[in-house]
């Protein structure tokens, strides 16, 4: 496979049509020269360079090469650039979020981010705090907002909301089906379902908007943050109902050691202003 160091030799020999000013242009002898040329000519099968009166040039299979050398040199370069001012600046930032969060929490969160790490290249992706977590672990995120029940102490932590949940119903008088509302499964609000509403039969969608429709329909109940339902509530959609037992709270989990520390600090930060 052809390298970086395989493409600048090549230039060099094409730019200056000698094989002793391409050493002295590249800062090595005349022979690391000719064996680099050699065996990139090896092990491509083609003649590269050729000498037509004095000069060193390129052959039809060596123009085709600095074709794409070229390309490949200016997208080098381009990306070393990229990337040494991100690091000056704010690495790019993986985020992974609840739904519930992403819904009710995050809007501001990435309105100060907007306003004040304008630089900070941000990607967002949502689920239940099993799948973010895992997504943590195998290293698809940098920083994940979960519950607290699913942190992970081989990871740094810090608490930022704490959420009452509620028993969402339909607001039209009726009991609801026997059936519980959920997430996907690694949602906590889910096994908090299990445990205040009994052993009911699950029905299992992917969004908080699909969830309160379903239950606003009269097909069944669930458990969720009394802020994510509270618009709902609002107009009528929905009726709430207080339950026992403690709060859930939100966590930001990431790699202590994670290369993009800098972005999560600040992201942080800006989740708890």
């Amino acid at each position: 496979m052809m390298d970086i160091r395989d493409i600048q030799f090549l230039q060099a020999v094409a730019e200056t049509g000698s094989i002793t000013r391409a050493a002295e242009r590249l800062g090595c002898v005349q022979s690391n020269v000719t064996t680099r040329i050699r065996k990139l000519e090896d092990r491509l099968g083609q003649k590269l360079v050729a000498r037509v009166d004095g000069r060193m040039v390129p052959t039809a299979a060596g123009s085709l090469a600095l074709d794409y050398g070229a390309r490949i040199v200016s997208l080098s370069t381009e990306v070393e650039a990229r990337l040494r001012a991100s690091a000056q600046d704010w690495p790019p930032l993986r985020l992974g979020t609840m739904e519930t969060t992403a819904a009710v929490r995050l809007p501001p969160v990435l309105k100060r981010i907007r306003d004040t790490l304008s630089p900070l290249r941000l990607t967002l992706k949502t689920g239940t705090s099993g799948e973010l977590m895992a997504g943590l672990r195998r290293g698809a995120f940098d920083l994940v907002f979960v519950a607290e029940d699913v942190g992970d102490d081989r990871f740094a932590s810090a608490p930022l909301w704490s959420e009452r949940l509620v028993e969402v119903v339909p607001n039209n008088g009726a009991e609801p089906e026997s059936a519980a509302i959920v997430f996907r499964e690694g949602c906590c609000y889910r096994e908090r379902c299990r445990e205040v509403l009994g052993d009911l039969p699950m029905l299992e969608l992917g969004t908080l908007d699909g969830i309160i429709g379903c239950v606003a329909a009269g097909l069944g109940r669930t458990l969720l943050p009394e802020a994510a339902v509270e618009r709902w509530r609002a107009v009528g959609e929905i009726e709430t109902r207080p339950i026992a037992g403690p709060d859930v709270r939100t966590l930001a989990v990431w790699h202590a050691s994670s290369p993009s520390l800098r972005s999560i600090d600040a992201v942080v930060a800006l989740a708890l202003a």
